[in-house]
């Protein structure tokens, strides 16, 4: 009987401290890091709080204990977020006429393949899935010209993107002979564009009017600050395996909380800058990019604001775009202004031509339905 007592105490406690987590989970999507930075690093394991507040409710429910309205709870409060991380998707979308529909294809091609030349022979393989996507809109992260002809140049992407006539590029930062930013490139005509200014050393976010049909959008490109963390980083949680100690797993947490905590309150001050733009603008918006951020996070929930997420409303599972051997998150989206927009369908294709792995998607135009 006293062993089954402690058994209990101790799952109520472990239960609390679960349920704890959680709510810090859910202050870190609305309360920025430049005012409370330890919320925002409980977002990064929100998957991992949200399996082990389910076991705690599926636990008492089994030893009859209204305990489990302490998980359950949090749970249903935490609904919109856990849609978010991993919508469950059942049956297919109603298909809709596709003259009245726009693709649009986000990427961060990891400085576009290495600035590799592209043959028909030896194909730059992030610039061909580019092409063979065919989307409408295409909007790069990440994106890089030489100054040099042995790597690709200005004039090589004029050449190979004769189908987008209309672009706006933004180059943030220079490496050598190469320059690096971000890009949107049209089929439909550009009628104005702007960088959208907040501090920081090689990311940026740009907006871009595009005339569609005689309506005007606004299409927002982003990178946000990124966490910075190279491939000796991501390597170090593997040294807890051959030796978990005190000291190790501080030193790992402490290196990692300094790197995560300076990338946190720039890019929530980032994140800030893009929503105000959004609030502002004249025009219906569909916002893109790599947010270096995962969805339970303050710089994805401030930028979505009203906004809807296309792999929420027509994907499922994880739907990870972070393409690496240590880790995997969802940081690449696309969200639209659902009063213009409806999301036909969403892909993301596991290709291994960058870190990342390419988001598509396909909207309805609401506002053209309308009009006939």
């Amino acid at each position: 009987m006293f062993g089954k007592l402690i058994i209990k105490w101790i799952m109520l406690a472990s239960n609390l401290v679960a349920a704890f987590f959680m709510l810090l989970t859910l202050l870190g999507t609305v309360i920025s890091p430049e005012i409370w930075i330890i919320p925002a690093y409980f977002t990064l394991v929100f998957p991992i709080i949200v399996i082990i507040n389910i076991g705690f409710v599926i636990f008492w429910l089994l030893v009859r204990k209204w305990i489990f309205l302490i998980s359950l709870s949090l749970l249903l409060f935490s609904n919109a977020q856990i849609n978010n991380t991993y919508p469950i998707r059942i049956g297919k979308r109603d298909s809709v006429l596709p003259e009245n529909s726009i693709s649009i294809l986000s990427f961060n091609t990891m400085g576009c393949g290495e600035l590799k030349k592209h043959t028909k022979k030896k194909p730059n393989k992030v610039l061909k899935y580019i092409l063979d996507a065919d989307a409408d809109i295409v909007c790069l992260q990440e994106y890089a010209i030489s100054d040099s002809n042995e790597h690709l140049t200005t004039a090589d992407i004029n050449r190979i993107f004769v189908k987008y006539p209309y672009k706006h590029v933004q180059f943030k930062s220079m490496q050598g002979n190469s320059r690096y930013g971000i890009a949107t490139f049209s089929k439909y005509p550009i009628v104005f564009k702007k960088k959208i200014e907040y501090p920081a050393s090689f990311n940026s976010s740009i907006f871009t009017d595009i005339k569609i049909k005689g309506t005007t959008i606004r299409l927002i490109n982003n990178h946000l600050e990124s966490n910075r963390i190279t491939y000796q980083d991501k390597a170090m949680p593997l040294i807890l395996k051959d030796k978990f100690d005190t000291e190790n797993l501080t030193g790992i947490t402490l290196h990692f909380s300094r790197k995560l905590g300076v990338a946190y309150k720039l890019r929530a001050f980032q994140a800030n800058a893009v929503a105000k733009v959004i609030e502002d603008s004249p025009h219906k918006v569909i916002v893109c990019g790599d947010f270096n951020d995962v969805p339970a996070s303050y710089a994805y929930t401030k930028v979505k604001g009203n906004l809807k997420d296309a792999f929420s409303e027509a994907g499922k599972g994880f739907g990870w775009t972070f393409n690496d051997r240590f880790y995997h998150f969802r940081i690449d989206y696309i969200l639209y202004d659902s009063d213009a927009f409806s999301v036909m369908d969403y892909k993301s294709d596991k290709v291994d031509f960058s870190d990342h792995y390419p988001v598509m998607c396909r909207l309805n135009m609401n506002f053209l339905s309308e009009s006939e």
